[in-house]
């Protein structure tokens, strides 16, 4: 059985829209708005964004257009196959802005050429305009909402911000094409040759005498192959290589302290032709220090759609962004790019671009800006040594100084006491225990291995379904831990607690054979040695699951534990996150809570959409807002959609388990029964009042006995010395 499906269906669908969008669900409303402010700028060069009762806005003061170019059935057209530094890249923006629109029950308004319009999607992809009256301003406003999804004008806002400085004012090149580009070029233009060539740069007044060789008004898409490859070569050789100083560019910002713009080219070949693009670029790095590192990747003035990151690993920052990366040494840095280039290669729908085409420029203009703000330090905070840098220096003697020289074992608390003089001494403050922890020593570890002899303090509990037993969870405890054979085939990451006695009243671990852990709310690092311990059982396949508040700490809970860690490079197991998420407390109508004003950003995991994460900023929900049957309704909802099953070994475990239970009980009662017949309790009495006769002749003190030995054993408990002179009486006995 086939099916058929036209291309342009896709778009009004919100489980495809993103395929061709090229972007995933949740940045969607980031892109939609992107689209529109990027095509207002490029025809305009500034516009007006907000919002207004209910609907994102983008307002300009162009020429207008046509409505009709909100239909998602239409073919491509565009005039970003001109290759030019403009915001654009593929021309299917309007399509992906009403898909969005028709996929999520919202509402598309287009104001323009004096008159006000709703678009509706009609079934065959058509739009139709439904006239709402006249329009008394000039230029073009589109307005729209995407039902009950959250709009995020976030990227639309940078490139407002961003939209400055110099632009280009020339036309395309005819060395910015191969051969190929130059030909689908023709192909897409349903205009006469003519018009086409005054498009290009240097070329406007000489395109007639270039077309002279066809017929007149000969259409472009008419030309060969063949007759397009000449005619770039003619092309070519009435016009100079464009300067990439002439592509534009933002220029110097007074809130940015390092600035540094550097100039290049990069070529494209061609497989079918002889000609090869050659593409100039620009590339402009911005950057100021900060407490945290974040960066931010523009392409021709506005954010690129792919992902972005820049993370601190020791001493270095590590930068992987579309298709290029870089390290460095420095402290957190906030970073701006922006690169000016009249093409870049495309990897999705999105226009996720390529950057590796030019990562080595961007990298050294990334460092160049970086050594700039360097400079600005004063001379005396250039000489100081890191909190980093002393505990380095002075770690060795420390660990030395907490354990006697290896004899003993010694906290990670301890070792922070034994270091504390020498950071105090040379910078005047106490040392961040938790940066201690964390960076510091949990760096070390990652570099060097476990410290010897070191232990961390029991900041967690396990409990044992089954068995009623809680654990406390410590390096010393997880070293020693020896998981219950056969007994829980599950364990649920509690954030707190408290939830434990709910639970077990229950009997939930019980009636899923589930473990119950948790660490007071921090992922202790003996919590996650444990979990990577029980991953590792043999034969036993466990499932581990996670719950926590809808707060910003709460997201950063799972993927602590779930992440990879400098003192742990890959996490041996995988822990399926239940939430609560915040979008899920909201739909479920919970009580949302405000959070404390906080002068700096709260940090979020990184699977959080950029709409929550902004959320989470001001607002959680506690697991706590729940009702305890809505808490365990919810816990068992979620629990089922994963569950394996109850504990059942193989047949193997379950006989061997069954014979040994037989055997035991059988042998109690056996042994029961001889001793009843043999009259035991009779003999041993008259044994017992034999050997106490001996003991009595014999004349053991042990009032002096037990002070004596404890003296020389002082580790030794009153009842083992007097067990052992028990023992001594009866080594001889003939009993």
């Amino acid at each position: 059985m086939l099916f058929e499906r036209e291309d342009w269906k896709l778009f009004r669908n919100i489980e495809t829209l993103p395929q061709k969008a090229g972007v995933p669900k949740y940045k969607l409303s980031l892109l939609v708005c992107k689209e529109l402010t990027d095509n207002a700028l490029d025809v305009c060069g500034e516009c007006e964004i907000g919002f207004e009762d209910g609907f994102f806005y983008v307002k300009d003061q162009g020429p207008g257009m046509d409505p009709g170019l909100f239909a998602i059935n239409r073919p491509l057209k565009s005039s970003k196959y001109l290759r030019l530094p403009t915001r654009g890249a593929l021309g299917n923006g309007l399509r992906v802005v009403a898909g969005a629109v028709e996929a999520t029950g919202g509402r598309l308004l287009v104001a323009t050429g004096g008159e006000n319009y709703r678009i509706h999607c009609q079934k065959d992809g058509s739009a139709l305009t439904e006239s709402l009256g006249p329009y008394g301003e000039g230029g073009t406003k589109i307005s729209f909402s995407l039902g009950q999804m959250e709009i995020d004008p976030a990227w639309a806002k940078l490139a407002l911000q961003y939209a400055r400085g110099q632009t280009y004012q020339g036309k395309t090149s005819p060395y910015w094409y191969t051969s190929e580009n130059f030909f689908e070029l023709f192909q897409a233009y349903s205009g006469p040759v003519r018009e086409l060539i005054a498009q290009f740069d240097g070329c406007s007044k000489k395109a007639g005498k270039l077309s002279h060789r066809y017929t007149y008004g000969a259409a472009a898409a008419s030309l060969t192959f063949a007759e397009t490859e000449a005619l770039l070569a003619e092309l070519r050789t009435l016009v100079t290589k464009t300067n990439p100083e002439r592509l534009g560019r933002i220029g110097e910002l007074e809130y940015w302290k390092g600035y540094y713009r550097s100039c290049g080219t990069f070529t494209v070949g061609s497989v079918r032709g002889v000609h090869e693009a050659e593409i100039p670029f620009v590339v402009e790095a911005y950057a100021d220090f900060a407490d945290e590192p974040r960066i931010t990747v523009l392409l021709n003035k506005s954010p690129v759609t792919g992902d972005v990151h820049i993370f601190r690993d020791k001493s270095e920052l590590k930068i992987f962004s579309c298709g290029f990366s870089h390290y460095f040494k420095a402290k957190p840095v906030r970073l701006l790019i922006n690169v000016m280039t009249p093409y870049v290669p495309i990897v999705t729908d999105g226009k996720e671009p390529d950057l590796g085409v030019m990562a080595e420029t961007i990298g050294a203009s990334i460092t160049k800006a970086v050594n700039k703000i360097k400079k600005t330090l004063p001379a005396a905070q250039a000489r100081m040594r890191s909190q980093k840098e002393i505990v380095a220096a002075c770690l060795e003697e420390a660990i030395a100084k907490a354990g006697g020289n290896g004899e003993y074992r010694f906290s990670l608390r301890q070792l922070y006491y034994a270091v504390r003089p020498y950071v105090i001494r040379e910078l005047g403050k106490e040392p961040d225990y938790s940066y201690f922890c964390k960076d510091l020593i949990g760096g070390y570890e990652a570099e060097h291995g476990d410290i010897p002899m070191m232990y961390r303090d029991d900041r967690g509990t396990l409990y044992h379904p089954h068995e009623g037993r809680d654990i406390p969870i410590g390096t010393i405890a997880v070293e020693n831990y020896r998981k219950p054979a056969w007994t829980f085939n599950k364990v649920l990451y509690i954030e707190k607690e408290g939830f434990f006695n709910v639970l077990k009243e229950k009997k939930l671990p019980e009636k899923y054979d589930m473990a119950l852990l948790t660490s007071k709310g921090y992922a202790s690092r003996a919590v996650k040695d444990l979990l990577d311990a029980l991953g590792e059982e043999g034969g036993e396949e466990i499932t581990f699951f996670c719950i926590h508040d809808a707060d910003a700490y709460g997201t950063t809970i799972y993927d602590t534990l779930q992440n990879e860690t400098k003192a742990r490079p890959g996490r041996k197991v995988k822990i399926i996150n239940l939430g609560l998420e915040p979008e899920e407390a909201v739909l479920m109508g919970l009580e949302v809570e405000k959070v404390e004003a906080s002068s700096r950003q709260r940090g979020v995991a990184g699977y959080i959409s950029p709409v929550w994460k902004d959320w989470l900023q001001e607002y959680r929900v506690e697991l706590n807002a729940m009702s305890t049957p809505q808490f365990i309704a919810w816990l068992e909802g979620k629990i089922r959609s994963y569950d394996q099953g109850k504990v059942i070994p193989p047949e193997k475990v379950m006989t061997e388990y069954l014979d040994g239970k037989l055997l035991a009980e059988l042998k109690e009662r056996i042994a029961d029964r001889i001793l009843l017949e043999n009259n035991h309790e009779a003999q041993a009495a008259a044994a017992f009042r034999e050997v106490k006769q001996s003991f009595s002749d014999r004349q053991i003190c042990l009032t002096e006995i037990v002070p004596a030995e404890l003296a020389r054993q002082p580790v030794l408990l009153w009842r083992e010395v007097v067990a052992e002179v028990g023992d001594g009486v009866l080594r001889n006995c003939p009993f």
